[in-house]
């Protein structure tokens, strides 16, 4: 075993003159620039790992956070071979080699782990491990995870200066690590708090109860087959998620009618998504949804509201949010109506394309809901990947 405190049998590269040392030192300094490009978590993490693995060499690589409710370390991002098999694991701190490493705050090199009484052993039987480095990653002098590579490519095992590269990096680490995930918890504590309001919108009409959360489900696997990227796909989470809020304003006689609505409440109805647009754009840390939350009745050939956009002057989070709220208002019974059939429902959006809906949008839906895709369960699974881990949620 290797530790920073005894850097005993490291090899290393030779250096020449401390031209080596050197071209490390800019390699760090351009590795610290682009982690502190960005507050998105996951960019964070991947970039990380990509420079790990190049500048040790390792086959895989994975970053461990601390759960410091529960005092256990869970994976965040893994790479390479290994990740399906060990992504959901969970370590308490303090037991085996990366719990040991978060404990102790000391890193090191491990490169026989087989003889090492804290190994555990792998998780699964298609990658094997048999050398693996771990760094603590300590911000503001507590750790809060544990970088981690495993198995040196074209070598025995790892030695001083690999460990010394890792501390180094994981101090760049560190810090944009841990403003990421304060700015991750702040977010999801924003949504948490606007979430409960949405909530009480719907108590209010007990025939819509879990409409935003199905919306949200269908809008984010809509999102996905567009190939919107995860941040977008996020942005395009909360809009859904919100896309009623407005109806907070709309009276109770109104909102919990048990008929279809005159005009006269039809007219007040109408001022939901102008309503919701005020309330979230008051909310600075989701301004950005705002388009979606605003615009979801518009309608492509300029006939929605409230502003009469047309086409590509309506944004695209709000394109896909009409198409996803339309389908579960048709699919869903109340007292007035029963819910059609899924693909009643599929056929009629297919045909307002170009007209209610945008084309884009309907080939994605379509694709989908030929596929069999389209469905709740598989939606839900989308939003829970895009929720930040339990050690990133704030407290309740």
């Amino acid at each position: 075993m290797i530790t920073l405190d005894g850097l005993g049998g490291a090899a290393g590269p030779p250096l020449d003159g401390g031209a080596h040392r050197l071209a490390e030192a800019e390699k760090m300094l351009e590795i610290g620039a682009k982690l502190a490009e960005t507050l998105q978590l996951e960019r964070v993490l991947e970039m990380a790992l990509e420079e790990a693995e190049q500048l040790c060499q390792a086959e895989t690589s994975s970053i461990w956070e601390l759960d410091p409710e529960r005092g256990e370390l869970f994976f965040r991002v893994v790479r390479g071979l290994a990740a399906g098999e060990i992504k959901g694991l969970r370590v308490p701190l303090g037991e085996g080699i990366v719990g040991s490493v978060a404990r102790s705050g000391v890193a090191e090199a491990v490169n026989d782990v087989a003889a090492d009484p804290r190994w555990r052993g792998d998780a699964g039987g298609s990658f094997r491990t048999r050398a693996l480095l771990a760094v603590p990653l300590v911000a503001r002098g507590t750790v809060i995870g544990v970088l981690q590579l495993l198995n040196p490519v074209g070598r025995e095992g790892f030695d001083g200066e690999d460990l010394r590269r890792m501390d180094l990096f994981a101090g760049l680490l560190a810090n944009p690590l841990q403003n990421a995930r304060l700015h991750a918890a702040q977010r999801q504590q924003f949504l948490d708090t606007v979430t409960i309001l949405a909530e009480f919108v719907e108590k209010r009409d007990p025939y819509t109860g879990g409409h935003f959360r199905r919306v949200a489900a269908y809008a984010v696997l809509l999102g996905r087959e567009l190939g919107l990227d995860r941040e977008t796909l996020e942005e395009l989470k909360y809009a859904a998620t919100l896309h009623d809020i407005g109806k907070i304003a709309v009276p109770d006689a109104i909102l919990g009618k048990p008929a279809p609505l005159d005009d006269l409440e039809a007219e007040v109805m109408r001022k939901h998504p102008a309503v919701g647009s005020e309330i979230v754009g008051r909310l600075r840390n989701l301004r950005h949804v705002l388009p979606g939350v605003r615009s979801h009745h518009e309608r492509v050939d300029g006939n929605g509201y409230p502003d009469g956009l047309a086409g590509e002057e309506i944004p695209l989070a709000a394109k896909i949010i009409a198409v996803a709220d339309t389908f579960d208002a048709m699919t869903t019974s109340r007292p007035y109506r029963a819910g059609i059939a899924p693909d009643e429902a599929a056929a009629e959006i297919a045909a307002q394309s170009g007209t209610q809906f945008s084309p884009a949008v309907v080939e994605a839906f379509s694709a989908l809901f030929a596929r069999g895709e389209l469905s709740l369960a598989r939606g839900y699974e989308v939003l829970e990947a895009l929720s930040p881990p339990a050690g990133d949620r704030p407290a309740r």
